[in-house]
């Protein structure tokens, strides 16, 4: 049974490729499935069927699509699908993990967490880490790209993110689906509150090693629908891996406060992200999520 269950998960995450952004990189990048060509089928833009294992596996970064913003922007939506669901990867940002043009460069992950493991209701959603990050950029940004660059194990991959595709747009607050809003998100009751993928940012905020941080949110579901929201909390940032107390909550339908903590065993600057939306279909159908992040400074 468990060897169904890694093809069931393997078939899930096909499903959830944003397979039209992946055919823009063709022009300038030659399409993923020739930078990668020992892990893809000969089929372009699908997986093998055995691709998610322990180590060994590549790290791939994605462009999911663009949405435009109230103010005449647009967002661009990047994710990263590490198809292993062992193995870690910490790339800082600098000459292996960069954003071109270089006022962009920032806010992409430099810890990247492993694929879900099979064997738990749900947890196909998370194969691949969607909506990452997201970067902002003028309402005449025009035919230009945002190219994202990961260069580890002698190996380089550059996705382009663009907003010439009417195929790749995306919704980010709201939309005719099962997750018709993106809640809002704070980090103090009656304060600034995020919503969509870009969020809000906090801090920094100062720990020591070993010391459990307390991490508070407050989390409305404009929708008000009745059945519970889903939050959860990701290494974005960082040296080393990040131990919550509790990582998953089921959010009350009516929304409120939900605390953890998270306690930090190698100093350094870190970001982690707190993620909240209505139901897990949000991840197939690609919106109505609420991404907060916050800023943390670890000394010995």
């Amino acid at each position: 049974m468990r060897g169904m269950r890694n093809i069931v998960f393997a078939v899930t995450a096909l499903t959830m490729l944003p397979w039209t952004p992946l055919l823009g990189q063709i022009e300038r990048f030659g399409g993923q499935d020739q930078q990668f060509g020992d892990y893809w089928s000969l089929t372009p833009y699908q997986f093998s069927i055995v691709t998610v294992r322990p180590t060994g596996q590549p790290l791939i970064p994605l462009f999911e699509g663009w949405f435009p913003n109230p103010d005449g922007t647009y967002g661009l939506s990047f994710s990263y699908f590490n198809m292993n669901n062992e193995e870690t990867f910490h790339i800082p940002i600098g000459p292996d993990n960069f954003l071109e043009p270089a006022e962009y460069n920032g806010m992409q992950p430099t810890y990247f967490m492993p694929a879900a493991p099979p064997g738990r209701e749900g947890e196909q959603r998370h194969y691949r880490h969607q909506a990452v990050f997201t970067v902002n950029v003028p309402g005449d940004f025009g035919t230009d790209d945002v190219v994202w660059t990961l260069r580890y194990k002698g190996k380089t991959l550059m996705v382009p993110g663009r907003i010439t595709v009417e195929g790749s747009r995306i919704e980010n607050l709201e939309a005719s689906t099962s997750a018709p809003e993106a809640p809002a998100l704070s980090f103090d009751q009656g304060g600034p509150a995020g919503r969509g993928r870009a969020g809000v940012t906090m801090g920094p905020l100062d720990v020591r090693v070993g010391d459990p941080l307390p991490l508070n949110v407050w989390v409305d579901p404009l929708s008000r629908t009745e059945r519970e929201f889903k939050l959860f909390w990701f290494e974005h940032q960082g040296p080393a891996p990040v131990a919550f107390a509790d990582r998953e909550f089921d959010v009350p339908a009516g929304g409120g406060q939900l605390t953890t903590t998270a306690t930090f065993r190698e100093p350094g600057e870190y970001v982690v992200r707190v993620t909240s939306l209505e139901t897990l279909s949000s991840m197939v159908q690609h919106c109505c999520y609420t991404n907060n992040y916050v800023k943390v400074t670890v000394t010995p």
